[in-house]
């Protein structure tokens, strides 16, 4: 299938369902993301825009520079870092 090629109306359909499913996530993911960073304020661990480096982690002693701004060393999922 080339760049150029006409859709049939079964690809145009598939593409547009992963696409909504792909918002979905995102939306899902948004509030997720919202409500941690809300219970680790509401515990006073933040204030202000300061990053988070770990929904699971807050502070950690062997902290490094890693990937996305997160610790090095942290064996914690992508998807529990990088809240904000």
């Amino acid at each position: 299938m080339g760049v150029n090629t006409d859709l049939t109306e079964d690809q145009k359909r598939a593409l547009k369902e992963n696409a909504d499913d792909l918002e979905q996530f995102r939306s899902r993911l948004d509030e997720v993301r919202k409500r941690a960073r809300s219970r680790l304020e509401s515990a006073g661990l933040v204030t202000g825009l300061d990053n988070i480096n770990c929904l699971i982690c807050v502070a950690c002693e062997g902290w490094k520079p890693g990937d996305d701004g997160k610790c090095a060393n942290c064996p914690h999922p992508f998807f529990s870092h990088n809240i904000i």
